[in-house]
């Protein structure tokens, strides 16, 4: 089947999101579809990643449509934009939309019909967000009524604890249009079982499938990037790595206690090395290393982001990988998108958060015992002191390889193009 692939962000675009495109790409080329994606021109990308151009297959037939929108550039270039840009900001809560790159909406309103009509294609997956990619479903249904229309939820819209307009009747009208634009598709997929007892809970039951459908460990791709063993420094120290953003939520506070309480003949042997940005993530960062001691705060290291395959050597580097979700109820629906690159790294994982599907994930990949509350600071430290620094690689998990992570897709698939959407309906 021909499928389309559509999401603001594609490689070589570096966010996190790309990694979720480029694996589905290659499932589904393995498979014998023939993938397209619809996506930003690559020329016009704030930012590049060559690792990441140089591991997507060529096969694939790009249609892209501009360049970033507004909301995305991280200051206005002139005086009109300035104005645009607020205003694109003032936009959803105006007019009910889903959110702010009401450009890349309209570009998709316009567009994806006809490129489906176009290319003929069998089937279109709109994915990885932004939500606004959801207002062209209707017209695409309607000028293209054979092409069947998979939605997958990356992050929820409705039913979103920490992207909810706070008031009440935005929340109402927008869910209302959330329910109308998704009558169009065929099937929706969202990213955890807590997303989906939230999405039944806020959106109510849909005249069509909705399943889980997780992210995937790429082992195969782990394998092509060749992530060969990389020797330890400093008399084979324990290395702790962090990988991503920092969030006003998800800050390494537990991680600084547990090293707070750990003897210093141990904590001398402990390094920290987080891999974040240079503005918000490092501002949190330095806050709380502020709070701490001295002794400890040396213990961590700050690095700039580095291209993706680069960043899967560096997590094989590590003694563990370290993942700190929320202490709030409400961040349990959220599986932190890198979580997959450091199963695809095979190293331990040391997890800090509640009960959710992060947790049972890096329990099913690295073991219950990696797992802790935030209120766990002793059994943290415990874990840390008892790292190996040259600790075995762990099995790869079959569960979460490709095949089986988007086998809802790919059954869907299988069946000949007008039966699509008769298949799996609620």
């Amino acid at each position: 089947m021909r499928i389309a692939i559509v999401s603001y962000y594609a490689p070589p675009d570096p966010a996190v999101a790309s990694h979720r495109v480029l694996r589905l790409s290659r499932t589904l080329l393995k498979a014998g579809h023939e993938v397209h994606w619809v996506t930003l021109d690559e020329t016009l990308l704030l930012k590049r990643d060559e690792t990441l151009a140089s591991l997507t297959p060529q096969s694939i037939v790009r249609h892209e449509l501009g360049g970033p929108t507004l909301a995305a550039r991280p200051a206005a270039r002139n005086l009109p934009e300035k104005v645009l840009r607020t205003l694109a900001h003032k936009v959803p809560a105006w007019l009910t939309v889903p959110d702010k790159h009401v450009e890349w909406a309209f570009r998709l309103w316009r567009n994806l019909p006809k490129l489906a009509v176009q290319w003929d294609f069998d089937a279109v997956l709109l994915t990885c967000g932004p939500h606004g990619q959801l207002l062209a479903i209707p017209r695409l249904r309607r000028i293209s009524p054979g092409t069947k229309i998979f939605v997958d939820y990356r992050d929820l819209l409705s039913g979103n604890p920490w992207t909810e307009n706070a008031d009440t009747r935005v929340r109402r009208r927008l869910l209302k249009r959330e329910r109308r634009l998704l009558q169009s598709a065929d099937a929706l997929f969202v990213n955890s079982t807590e997303a989906l007892a939230s999405f039944r809970s806020s959106v109510g039951e849909m005249p069509f499938s909705v399943q889980v459908m997780r992210n995937a460990a790429d082992y195969e791709l782990a394998e092509e990037i060749e992530l060969g063993r990389v020797e330890f420094d400093e008399g084979k120290s324990i290395r702790i790595g962090f990988f991503g953003t920092i969030f006003p939520r998800r800050r390494l506070i537990p991680i600084l206690k547990a090293l707070g309480s750990l003897p210093e003949e141990t904590l001398r042997n402990v390094t920290v090395d987080v891999y974040c940005d240079a503005e918000g993530s490092k501002d949190l960062l330095d806050e709380d290393l502020a709070a701490v001691s001295r002794s400890v705060a040396d213990r961590v290291h700050r690095h700039e982001y580095v291209p993706y395959a680069e960043a899967l050597r560096n997590m094989r580097s590590m003694s563990a990988l370290l993942l700190v979700n929320g202490n709030e109820p409400e961040d349990n629906v959220f599986v932190p998108g890198k979580l997959y690159d450091y199963v695809m790294a095979r190293r331990p994982i040391l997890f800090i958060g509640n009960v959710g599907d992060a947790q049972r994930i890096v329990a099913e990949t690295s073991g219950s015992s990696c797992c802790f509350t935030h209120a766990q600071t002793a059994e943290i430290a415990q874990a840390i002191a008892s790292l190996a620094a040259e600790a075995e690689d762990l099995d790869p998990v079959a569960s979460y390889n490709c095949e089986q992570t988007f086998a809802p897709l790919l059954s869907m698939l299988e069946v000949e193009p007008k039966a699509c959407g008769d298949a799996g309906v609620m």
